[in-house]
């Protein structure tokens, strides 16, 4: 009985040593200002919350571990909370919560680059598609034989109208409790009106999605504008040598969801920049196509190295 208490004093105080490990790690990336290399500033609060609890559960837990009352070590709820009798198994799940702690002391902040970009690749969310070919391709199939055109077309609406009247009910809003975070009504709006009044179009941290986002939706409008802007050196396999993305990485809860914002820029000397490399650009807007995409393009006039931000991502800030 005395061995099996001691083992569960035990067990007890290591998960103390956790959570307090847990509190230590989220107080240094505070005090090192590094938070924001992992989560969007909106999820501040939510470390703050958990400092506090992690802090308080850790120290209950190391207390109870010193306890002599039985009553303080067993919970007496009639419920089996014996710990594993397997040493491995142990050892195991609580290397699960002390690894992280132990990387997150030891090693350097790791910053998202050109290889993670590479794999999520460059996709411009706002851009528009090219539709000229595929204009082209039905008008000459109405020339070559406009009945079968016609036919054909009649055959895919009845399809369409068939498997609408076939699809089980689909509720037309979300359920009770769903909500998305939107911007303010007029803000994109807004902000175009602003950039477009703007000599020089500077991006700013706070607004570099939305302007990114905005530029990408309208390239027409902006086209002949200048622009400035700050971000690390991207290429896409397919790019030449005079190609590159000036991206960064934008945030909307943490790093797990991570995603490419940028402006495709050209540079007859651009090779001399490689990936990941931080500059700064002023240059005036043109409009090119690449791929499917309608997109703006930045002819670059000014470039100059610079290091890295103290913030280096950006976030979705309304």
């Amino acid at each position: 009985m005395e061995d099996q208490l001691n083992k569960t004093k035990f067990h007890i105080y290591i998960r103390g040593i956790i959570l307090i490990g847990f509190t230590l790690l989220m107080v240094k990336l505070v005090i090192t200002g590094k938070l924001d290399h992992f989560i969007a500033p909106k999820m501040v609060p939510f470390i703050y919350f958990s400092i506090i609890v992690f802090l308080f559960l850790g120290v209950m837990q190391i207390w109870r571990s010193g306890s002599k009352k039985i009553a303080e070590i067993y919970c007496d709820c009639g419920g089996d909370h014996g710990e594993s009798a397997s040493f491995i198994r142990s050892f195991f799940v609580y290397s699960l919560f002390i690894l992280p702690i132990i990387t997150g002391f030891l090693f350097p902040d790791f910053v998202l680059d050109s290889a993670v970009a590479a794999k999520r690749g460059f996709k411009p969310a706002a851009a528009e598609k090219v539709k000229e070919n595929e204009d082209i391709s039905k008008a000459e199939a109405y020339l070559n034989d406009p009945e079968a055109y016609m036919n054909e077309l009649d055959e895919s609406t009845g399809d369409q109208i068939a498997q609408s009247e076939n699809a089980p009910d689909i509720p037309l809003e979300h359920p009770e409790g769903f909500e998305i975070q939107a911007p303010p009504e007029e803000f994109y709006s807004q902000l175009e009106s602003e950039m477009l009044s703007m000599d020089t179009i500077e991006f700013t941290d706070e607004n570099y999605i939305a302007m990114t986002t905005i530029l990408d939706r309208s390239p027409e409008k902006f086209k002949g504008k200048k622009i400035e802007m700050t971000g690390f050196v991207f290429r896409e396999a397919d790019f030449t040598e005079e190609q590159f993305v000036l991206a960064r990485f934008g945030l909307s809860c943490c790093v797990a969801d991570a995603s490419v914002f940028g402006t495709l820029a050209s540079l007859e000397d651009a090779k001399s920049y490689g990936d990941d490399q931080w500059v700064k650009i002023q240059g005036t807007v043109t409009v090119v196509k690449y791929q499917d995409w309608v997109l703006p393009n930045i002819e670059v006039t000014k470039i100059e190295r610079v290091d890295v931000p103290d913030s280096p991502y950006v976030y979705e800030e309304y």
